[in-house]
């Protein structure tokens, strides 16, 4: 195998290998976006929900109108 012929499949596997990352990266890029999207729209919105949810149950738990009322 020739020299030239040999550096010729080296550029090739390596330009091979670096669009496979690329690839690889802007793939992964799409899913980290996506869960980050799906988060900030559904789930973090649920979340806080429940929080004041629950603070509303406190506040209510302990507030004058039911001691009054008992």
């Amino acid at each position: 195998m020739k020299k030239y012929a040999r550096s010729l499949l080296y550029d090739k596997l390596h330009r091979g290998s670096v669009l496979v990352c690329i690839g690889l990266t802007l793939y992964g890029s799409v899913l980290l976006g996506d869960h980050f999207y799906n988060y900030y729209r559904y789930v973090k919105p649920q979340i806080e929900a429940a929080k004041q949810a629950a603070q509303r149950e406190l506040l209510s738990e302990g507030s004058a109108d039911r001691i009054l009322q008992e």
